[in-house]
């Protein structure tokens, strides 16, 4: 236990460094709603990593691990080939494209040192919020991470097309408010020293003050 909290306490600083020299090399938000303006600026530039970048590194490591859980879930084609297909014969080519997309998948998490979906273990949903999950991908770069795992998306779109099942397509916003609105104008807000929260539509949005610059640091319902 006491190896495992000194862990994440060494990454934690690890990803403070990382945010720091980030935020130093691009435009600082004086405030939670340039932190916020600057989110939709980075979600309409259409570069994942760049969305990561206006995000708390804690922040980030939640949405690296929910965005790795994500793709093995709308990489598993086979088990949507029979109800959503609109192709015949189409189950065969699912189960091969499932089996190429996972290992895909497997091989990234594994380049960024990240846990393998089998690592992070089931029920997957519940696990992406599991210490020791988010421990293991907190000191990943998460910029890099982030972009390629939108290639990926790209790819099992493209896989799903083929094999005739259809479904929505994950979008950058949710990067930052989930299945909330970014386009929200930001009302409410309230902080004191480097902590504030402000609302946005129907939710509650986090910030935190690093190294002088604010970044997005999660969401309530």
């Amino acid at each position: 236990m006491a190896y495992s909290i000194l862990r994440m306490t060494a990454c934690a600083v690890v990803a403070w460094l990382i945010c720091a020299a980030s935020v130093s090399a691009q435009e600082c938000a004086a405030t939670p709603a340039e932190a916020w303006r600057l989110a939709q600026v980075a979600v309409a530039s259409g570069d994942a990593g760049a969305v990561m970048l206006r995000l708390s590194p804690e922040y980030r490591t939640r949405n690296s691990v929910e965005s790795a859980v994500g793709a093995s879930m709308v990489a598993e084609l086979s088990g949507l080939a029979g109800e959503l297909s609109s192709t015949p014969g189409a189950s065969a080519k699912a189960k091969a494209a499932e089996k190429r997309l996972l290992a895909e998948l497997d091989a990234l998490l594994k380049k960024y040192k990240a846990p393998t979906i089998a690592e992070i273990g089931t029920p997957r949903m519940m696990r992406v919020s599991e210490p020791e999950v988010l421990a293991r991908f907190a000191p990943i770069d998460h910029v890099r991470f982030a972009r390629e795992i939108e290639v990926f998306f790209a790819k099992v779109e493209t896989a799903s097309k083929e094999a005739g099942v259809t479904g929505e397509s994950p979008t950058l916003d949710e990067l930052v408010v989930g299945g909330g609105d970014l386009s929200a104008a930001l009302t409410e807000i309230a902080g004191d020293g480097d902590s504030a929260k402000a609302s946005a539509s129907a939710q509650t949005i986090l910030f935190k003050k690093l190294g002088g610059c604010w970044l997005v640091d999660g969401r309530q319902p």
